[in-house]
């Protein structure tokens, strides 16, 4: 678990503190994503996590120890760093940047070369394909999944991802996004997630911190409970007037009650792991009233219509005004 306990960083010459008395916890396993317009001390919050920033005043807790118990250089290496700039070494090989913490904690060879194979089946890339290449001839989107499988190399507890997928195509950040999510089912990870994009934040995150101008926490928590009850106009303002369409992206087909698929072999076909508001979007595009809803094994599941998801609209339309 990491806490922070009324943490404040005002740096040298300034008068205004970048992030001020900033306090909530991540619980062990979540995904816990800062969000803020440019300037709201997001990324230096997550510094402060291992140390790259000290803060000012307050105290960040690991498990219950303050994260000072260590000498900086230890703590970073119990902690996984992935950001936009992806930062591979252009000089090593994809195998040899994976193996950077492993070899420094000291691992064995054949234990590092194990590993590194193992990152790159999970982030899903072929090791005997990718471990002898370099970084200049990946893909933008296949240096990110390294940049990731780098930060899981030592199989840190926690990690710290700064705008990890921003640096690519929409398409390609939507694959890379919904790829860290399965693996994340897997290895279950404390992560703190910094980006600007509330969309992305509502997708990734199990809590969300929404900070405003000066570093302050202006509301933590679930993505649904913060669509349903913003708890300021600022906050409602961040998020946006399309909230009941975001709270339809929170929840996937296979979820709801679908209808018999009697008869319905012509229509498109929807993945059962897409989101309500994905699938209203491909019904839509289609110029159809219902999708035939398929498993990922493509089982047909039953369908599911444009009407019950404006229903779901409806009601949560609803909600939100009575919140």
């Amino acid at each position: 678990m990491i806490e922070f306990r009324d943490v404040s960083k005002t740096y040298t010459g300034s008068h205004r503190p970048v992030v001020r008395d900033l306090s909530f916890k991540v619980l062990d396993g979540e995904i816990c994503v800062l969000v803020g317009p440019s300037g709201c001390g997001k990324t230096t919050s997550m510094r402060m996590v291992n140390r790259l920033i000290e803060p000012s005043s307050g105290e960040i807790l690991i498990d219950g120890e303050p994260n000072t118990a260590t000498s900086a250089t230890q703590l970073r290496r119990r902690i996984g760093y992935a950001i936009q700039q992806i930062g591979l070494f252009p000089h090593r090989t994809i195998a040899g940047n994976i193996a950077t913490v492993p070899g420094l904690v000291g691992w064995e060879k054949d234990r590092i070369t194990a590993r590194v194979n193992e990152l790159l089946e999970l982030v899903g890339l072929d090791p005997e394909q990718y471990r002898d290449r370099y970084p200049a001839e990946l893909s933008g989107g296949q240096q990110q999944r390294v940049g990731v499988a780098r930060a899981m190399a030592a199989d840190p507890p926690i990690m710290l991802m700064d705008e990890p997928f921003g640096a690519v195509d929409p398409i390609t950040r939507n694959r890379l996004q919904d790829e860290f999510l399965r693996i994340q089912q897997e290895i279950k990870k404390t992560i703190v997630f910094v980006t600007h994009d509330i969309d992305e934040a509502i997708k990734m995150g199990d809590k969300i911190a929404i900070l405003k101008e000066g570093g302050i926490l202006a509301q933590y928590d679930t993505p649904e409970n913060i669509l349903a009850a913003p708890n300021s106009e600022f906050v409602s303002s961040f998020v946006g007037t399309d909230r009941v369409l975001k709270r339809l992206s929170l929840t996937r087909v296979s979820e709801l009650e679908l209808e018999p698929a009697n008869g319905a072999s012509d229509l498109p076909r929807i993945d059962e792991r897409t989101n309500l508001k994905d699938a209203l979007s491909e019904m839509i595009g289609a110029g159809v009233e219902r999708g035939l809803v398929v498993s990922h094994q493509n089982d047909v599941r039953g369908t599911i219509s444009i009407q019950k998801l404006k229903n779901l609209s409806y009601q949560a339309q609803a909600g939100q005004h009575s919140a």
